[in-house]
Formats: structure tokens, sequence, C-alpha cells
């Protein structure tokens, strides 16, 4: 079974419950790259990728490059990706290489499982029939009684744990809504992400002044590409630290493993090249014994995780998952009580609405000028 034609799209879909702000990031909408991959058995696997807003178009011109070298290839999904990989990484291994081979990865794998007729998580070893969820929230711009109905809104439905942000300008303030919010939920497990907003002085001083709200991770505390300052926090502080859904590569990952900076690895399965490298991540994580908690695209993750023995939790990115974005059909998967169960249609199980996102489609402008 060859691939015969690769056909990819480029979607901006708008945030359904307002735009995103944190320390570092403004976000009005999310991109979605789709990707098509047509066999010459006439069998067609949905891939697809993801921006915060930006870059979407490089990906769709990288693909464009990458796609004649696929044409005529059998399909198996980790010789294709480390082909395409060799042959794009020059551009960087990771970051947008990555980010493009994801959509490619993920159709591959669609593919084999309607091949197989078997569902995704079958087809990689499933472990369990359903995903536990933890419910998160960009709400920093929130007052602190929004946040709290939030997270009590979580806790009502089921989830098993909720994740706030923290990255107020005074410290105190931060302090100051931990402390309602602990108060408000009780014992209930909370983790906070910083965004990488932090420098390490005041990393070291918010991990002391947080100690006594008994958090489950505190989450990209400083720049994702410092693990010599991660490493210096550790000595200087105590406290879990939550990271991966900004590293690409399972270099970098093991780089953080070995150097005992991370105990919750949040690797995002579009940023690190798809289904492929995601599971030598997951494999490589129970090496050190650390459980997988992904970042985003929820519907995938979760499903993903039913084939990964060493897992916390799936995130619940509220306002931003595909099914709220409006990116996929109802009845792909079942969210319930905190629980995300995967549909048992053969491949990834995900039906995208090709409405809405024809409707929200962009096309790529030419390059016009010269430098």
């Amino acid at each position: 079974m060859k691939i015969e034609n690769i056909d990819v799209k480029l979607c901006r879909m708008k945030l359904p419950k307002g735009d995103w702000g944190d320390q570092i990031n403004f976000v009005t909408h999310i991109e979605i790259i789709l990707v098509d991959v047509t066999t010459d058995t006439g069998l067609t696997g949905t891939g697809f990728s993801h921006t915060s807003g930006v870059g979407g178009a490089t990906i769709v011109s990288m693909l464009s490059e990458v796609a004649p070298i696929l044409i005529g290839q059998e399909v198996s999904p980790r010789a294709l990706w480390d082909k395409a990989w060799k042959y794009l990484r020059f551009n960087g291994t990771g970051g947008i290489t990555t980010l493009a081979l994801a959509g490619l990865d993920i159709a591959y794998w669609d593919i084999m499982g309607k091949t197989a007729n078997m569902s995704l998580a079958d087809m990689l070893g499933r472990c369990r029939d359903k995903t536990p969820l933890y419910g998160s929230g960009i709400n920093l711009h929130l007052s602190i009684e929004e946040v709290i109905d939030q997270v009590q809104g979580w806790k009502a439905d089921g989830f098993a744990a909720g994740k706030v942000k923290v990255g107020k300008p005074d410290l105190e303030e931060d302090v100051y809504r931990l402390a309602k919010l602990r108060e408000a939920v009780g014992p209930y497990p909370l983790m906070i992400d910083a965004n990488q907003g932090w420098t390490l002085p005041q990393a070291v001083q918010a991990f002391k002044r947080f100690e006594q709200f008994n958090l489950t991770w505190i989450e990209e505390p400083l720049p994702v590409d410092d693990i010599i300052g991660h490493k210096r926090l550790r000595e200087l502080a105590d406290g879990p630290i939550g990271l991966g859904e900004n590293l690409y590569t399972v270099q970098q990952f093991n780089h953080y493993f070995s150097s005992n900076t991370c105990d919750f690895v949040q690797a995002d399965i579009g940023r690190v090249g798809g289904i492929t490298p995601y599971m030598d991540i997951a494999a490589m994580a129970r090496a050190w014994n650390l459980p997988m908690a992904p970042h985003f695209i929820m519907e995938l993750s979760a499903t993903v995780l039913c084939a990964v023995p060493n897992i916390y939790l799936a995130e619940y990115t509220d306002g931003g998952t595909l099914t709220d974005l409006g990116v996929l059909l109802p009845g792909t998967g079942e969210l319930r009580n905190g629980h995300y169960t995967p549909s048992s249609t053969p491949g990834h199980g995900l039906a995208f609405n090709r409405e809405k996102l024809a409707a929200n489609e962009v096309a790529i402008p030419a390059l016009t000028g010269g430098l």
C-alpha cells in the first residue's frame, strides 16, 4: 500500500470562549493544519497539526516541500517519519519541522488502523478503555472569584484535578489568589502554570512561597531551553516540575530526564512530530519512572494514553479542545465524568467537520517582491 497523494489545508479557528493570555502569550485563534494522505488502494488517512495562531503557512510550505519524497512510498509510520525528518532536519531538528511531521504521522496511523480494522488504541496496544482528565484554564486575566467558579465546575464534573495560571506582576497577588482557591476547593489536586515567565530568582521565591499549597506540579517555571537553570532551581527550591509542551525532540526530553528536572512529562503530540515519536518519549519516560500528562489536543492525547502504561492525566483545555473549536463532528469519542472514552472506529476515530473547516480555510498567499 503506497502513498498516492497528500493534500494539505490551513484553517484558523477563533477561540470560542474569548482570547487567551498568560505571562508571555496572547492568542486569538488556533490554527489547524489538516493533512489527508491517500493511498493507491483508495484509502485516505487524516492527520493534523496545530499552532497557537502563528506559523501555519510555514508548516504548509514545509509539507509541500517534503511531499514529493513521500509519494510512492509504502505506508509505514516509523520508516516514513525517519525519512521525512532526515530530509527536513537541516531546518531545525524540532519546532516547525516536527509540527509538520505530526500531520503526516497521524494520517499514517489512521491509515494503519483502517487497514487493520482496529482502533488506534488497539493498534498501539490498549492498556485502558478511558483516560482520566484534569481541567486546565487560560485564566490569569480572570478574577479569583471567576477562577474559583471554573475550578469548582471541573471538580463537580468529575475532573481529577485543576490547573490555573500564575504570573501576576506582584508575586503576593499570586499567593493571595492561590490561598483563596485552596480554601474554596479544599484538598482537590491543583497545578499551576507559569508559562516560562520567571527568572531564576523569581522562580526560587515563588516555589518557596507556594509550598503551603501542596501543588501537584509547577509548570514551566523557566524558559524551557534553560536546562542548567532548571538544575539550579532544583538545588535551590523544592517542588515538582511539569514541562514538555514546548519540547520537540526525544533528545530534549532525555536531557531533562537525565538532569532530574522533570517530574511530569507534558509532551504535545503535535509538537513532537506525531504518534510515532510520542510513543518513544512515553517509553523513555517509563524507563525513568515518570508519568505522562500530555499538553493539548485532548481527543487525540487521551486516545493515545489508552495505550500508555505510565500516565497521570490528560489535559482538558477549557474552551480549546477540538470539540470546542468545532473541528470535530458530534459523537467523536465521549467526555463523561472527567474521563474521555475514545471512539472504537478503525483508525484514530476523529471525524472532522469538513464544512466548518472549509468555512475557516486560509489561502496561502504567494510571496511577492524581493530582498
